[in-house]
């Protein structure tokens, strides 16, 4: 008798090379009856295992991908493209020079000078500590703030009047619910010379009254911390005329900003720093990629374990169908060409739970961003629902991770195997 899958002149009469024939025959024996119900059990619990762990994947590097995105957003409100700070100091006098030079660049759309300062607000009897921003005039063209206001305009200014505007979180601490241009709001910060009186400390503060001309809701950290006033305003409160802590740059479209932080360096100086948005909040977009890094090999982990059901499926196949491979073995199949069938078989396998489960978590996804089911917990919330947010790069990553996942368990299962009797 001829050897089938060894002689030539039978494969070539046949026009079928050993790895379609192992392919042919693995796809008869996924495709078959086991003679064992638990052998049955245990391939449809390793193709479930593949489908979950593949759709788990998929959701849950989406929900972060959905979360960073969300984050980015809320701080694009507060965090320009580019911030220039000095690199020692909380403040530094303003360079009309550099600021014309940074503006005729061609990269800077708006410039905006700031001055943070920590201050005392007190309305009525009630009173709060909070961050106060200065901020120029045309602060607004250069950030989306006045889309998130809660009540009344993002004004710096009441008819020619200082006015500012809360946080949700501050207004509510103070007291203020509506707009009401009748009560003005007392700004205190302490005299930056002078001695304190112990008869009547009050002289050792510097206090300015201002108007509430809004309430802005974003993200609860954000709105229990700032408020915003004019820099003129909040420069004569610190008697720091001319003086800014931060200038903020919203570039043109197109521009990438670690470029233009670069050309812009020499011009704000040594004695300056360019930070993007992201290294003004390195700490917190690392520890979002770490998390989401983490649970990535925490499910990977899962589906390894998950594997082992391939492992114990073939191995039960493998004994189930000795007849067979004492049949092959006879007309001349190699110990080579049987394990390549049922290793085929492990990656026929793995290959349907892989597509499946890719189906079913692109399939929730689009449903959870359109839909929004699975809601966030709590009420103060930004969005009601879990962001969900799929990125291509991450489909192949998570292909190509459970592939090997499950191509390295059907060999070790299968080279473990002895085969024959």
């Amino acid at each position: 008798m001829k050897r089938l899958g060894l002689n030539r002149e039978y494969r070539s009469r046949l026009k079928i090379l050993p790895f379609n024939l192992s392919a042919f025959v693995a796809l008869r024996y996924v495709r078959s009856k086991r003679t064992l119900n638990i052998i049955n059990m245990v391939s449809h619990i390793s193709l479930t295992g593949i489908i979950c762990g593949t759709a788990a994947l998929i959701i849950v590097l989406s929900v972060f991908n959905g979360f960073e995105n969300l984050t980015r957003s809320i701080y694009s409100a507060f965090d320009a493209e580019l911030k220039i700070t000095p690199k020692s100091g909380k403040t530094f006098f303003v360079d009309s020079a550099k600021i014309e030079q940074l503006l005729s660049t061609g990269d800077v759309e708006n410039l905006t000078l700031i001055l943070d300062e920590n201050v005392l607000l007190q309305y009525g009897d009630r009173q709060t500590i909070a961050l106060m921003r200065g901020v120029s005039a045309n602060y607004t063209a250069g950030t989306p703030l006045g889309q998130y206001m809660y009540v009344g305009e993002f004004k710096t200014s009441i008819k020619n009047y200082p006015s500012l505007v809360a946080g949700y979180g501050v207004a509510a601490k103070i007291g203020i619910y509506n707009i009401n241009n009748d009560r003005p709001i007392l700004v205190h910060v302490p005299k930056r010379e002078g001695k304190i009186s112990l008869n009547n400390p009050s002289t050792a503060l510097n206090s300015m009254d201002v108007l509430a001309a809004g309430i802005f809701a974003i993200e609860k950290n954000l709105d229990e911390t700032y408020v915003f006033a004019s820099i003129e305003f909040v420069q004569e409160l610190l008697d720091r005329k001319s003086q800014i802590s931060a200038m903020e740059i919203k570039l043109i479209a197109g521009v990438d900003p670690d470029v233009a932080a670069k050309k812009l360096s020499p011009i704000a100086g040594s004695e300056m720093q360019i930070k993007t948005r992201f290294q003004q909040n390195e700490t917190l977009y690392r520890m979002m990629r770490s998390e989401k890094l983490i649970v990535y090999a925490i499910l990977i982990l899962i589906v390894i374990i998950l594997s082992f059901n391939i492992s114990g499926s073939l191995s039960m196949l493998m004994t189930e169908k000795r007849d067979d491979i004492a049949t092959m073995q006879s007309m001349g199949a190699t110990d080579k060409l049987i394990r390549r069938i049922f290793i085929s078989v492990g990656i026929f396998v793995t290959i349907r739970g892989i597509i499946v489960g890719m189906l079913l978590g692109l399939i929730l996804c689009i449903l959870q961003q359109y839909f929004g089911f699975l809601k966030l917990p709590g009420t103060n919330m930004l969005v009601n629902a879990y962001p969900v947010q799929v990125i291509i790069s991450d489909i192949p990553l998570v292909l190509v991770s459970v592939f090997i996942i499950g191509y390295s368990a059907s060999c070790i299962s299968v080279f473990k195997t002895r085969l024959g009797a």
